[in-house]
């Protein structure tokens, strides 16, 4: 018998074990393929417990991702950090030992400045200085001869006449910045 001959009937008995062989081999490519797998992360509001949808989701400052509707991302593991980002939440940097499937953003805080209301109705108006009259004409101080038991046990009684004071110096205030502006 020749080489080849010995070739062919050592192929013929390899042959099915062959397949099972690129079978497994397949296999164990699917698997190692899925050992870098995705992990999905939900990022929700802290406050209300809703998901926020188009957060940033940056990847080891290379790859950047936005949630959907649900607040879901699918990110590539392993990394070493992730940022998320959102205009109307806080801005979160975490390494990959920190993060969980479920991460909560904080909301941000918007301060408007100054806001100026211009044209007042003529009732609105009127019921205004009616009022400021009223405050402003209330007395301060009781007369020193009076004597008044209640008054002085009176806790409402007290904040309500610091309230007035500060509402008169309030109004005060007020009647100033107009003329300041008009100068």
């Amino acid at each position: 018998m020749t080489k080849k001959t010995y070739f062919c009937i050592a192929f013929s008995i390899l042959q099915p074990f062959m397949k099972r062989f690129f079978v497994l081999f397949l296999v164990i490519i699917a698997c190692v393929a899925q050992m870098q797998a995705q992990r999905k992360i939900a990022v929700l509001d802290f406050e209300t417990g809703f998901p926020i949808e188009g957060v940033s989701v940056i990847v080891d400052s290379l790859e950047a991702k936005k949630t959907n509707g649900l607040g879901v991302v699918f990110v590539q593991e392993p990394f070493d950090s992730i940022t998320f980002s959102h205009l109307k939440y806080g801005k979160e940097k975490l390494a990959h030992e920190e993060v969980t499937d479920t991460m909560y953003l904080f909301a941000k805080d918007f301060m408007l400045d100054e806001v100026v209301v211009v044209g007042l109705s003529p009732e609105l108006l009127k019921k205004i200085r009616a009022k400021r009259e009223e405050i402003l004409s209330a007395p301060d101080h009781p007369s020193l001869l009076t004597f008044d038991l209640g008054k002085m046990l009176d806790k409402r009684g007290r904040r309500d006449r610091k309230h007035l004071k500060r509402a008169r110096k309030v109004i005060k205030q007020w009647d100033e910045v107009p003329a300041a502006r008009s100068k």
